[in-house]
């Protein structure tokens, strides 16, 4: 029996996944625990889920939320499709800010199209 997809957003420009999604990585892939959450060890790198708290709870969102960064050879885009092919992730929405904050409520390092307009004024 297939595991039931974990969901894959892009907010931001960043990918995250859920905690369903990283239990089907662990299924599949060596998953190690991190100070920050879990790494998934990918060929010649891997791929931290550092966990993001404090952030409204995404649509179809099961669990708690990682931000996925990419390490050593990896490459993250290419990554997260072969985990959609493979279906242990699927697309579950693409964000230009956060949904339920408004743009304002973003923090100084957040990368959404508005934030990263009004840091370029303040500069």
């Amino acid at each position: 029996m297939s595991p039931r997809p974990g969901s894959l957003y892009r907010v931001c420009g960043r990918l995250y996944v859920d905690s369903q999604a990283v239990l089907n990585l662990a299924g599949e892939h060596e998953v190690v625990e991190h100070p920050s959450g879990w790494r998934v060890l990918s060929g010649g790198g891997a791929v931290l889920c550092a966990a993001a708290c404090g952030r409204p709870t995404l649509p179809r969102q099961r669990g708690a939320l990682y931000a996925l960064t990419a390490e050593g050879d990896v490459r993250l885009r290419e990554r997260c499709t072969a985990w959609a092919n493979q279906g242990l992730v699927q697309p579950a929405g693409k964000f230009d800010t956060w949904p339920g904050l408004p743009a304002s409520a973003c923090s100084h390092s957040c990368a959404c199209g508005p934030c990263k307009a009004r840091h370029e004024a303040t500069k």
